[in-house]
């Protein structure tokens, strides 16, 4: 048997230096995805309660009112599906039934922080507006606009 060659494999304190940095790479990188996939959510949420608009105007047309859930409007075809979970927001129209001159709706973060920091609010004017920490309003700040 020969002898045991001393420079074969890393060292200790080179596994080392190599698991820092790693953890300084991952210290930059998780947060900047964390804020990016907040982002998206906000603007797949936003895309989502845009639909309603629209949508809610047909069902207008067809039935002299407007629809007061989403899950109407997608049995009418006027939307694609029930609001989808994976955007991180719970969504709600919120008008009693059978209104024939306004609506409303709202959509929030599933777990505030996490999946969004924005809570949306959208009526019979399509415009939707926002607000941090709290439910948006008729009286938020509509979007482009600061709080």
């Amino acid at each position: 048997m020969g002898k045991r060659d001393s420079q074969a494999g890393f060292s200790l304190i080179e596994l080392l230096i190599v698991v820092a940095i790693l953890g300084i790479v991952a210290a930059i990188a998780i947060p900047s995805l964390t804020q990016s996939k907040k982002a998206a959510n906000e603007a797949s949420a936003i895309a989502y309660i845009r639909t309603w608009s629209s949508a809610q105007e047909l069902y207008f047309q067809k039935y002299g009112y407007y629809a007061d859930a989403d899950n109407q409007l997608v049995q009418e075809g006027f939307i694609g599906v029930d609001p989808p979970d994976r955007l991180g927001y719970i969504f709600s129209i919120d008008n009693p039934p059978r209104e024939r001159y306004r609506w409303w709706g709202r959509a929030w973060p599933r777990t505030p922080g996490v999946t969004g920091d924005r809570y949306f609010y959208i009526d019979v004017m399509g415009v939707i507006r926002w607000s941090l920490g709290k439910q948006a309003s008729p009286n938020s700040p509509a979007l482009g606009q600061t709080e």
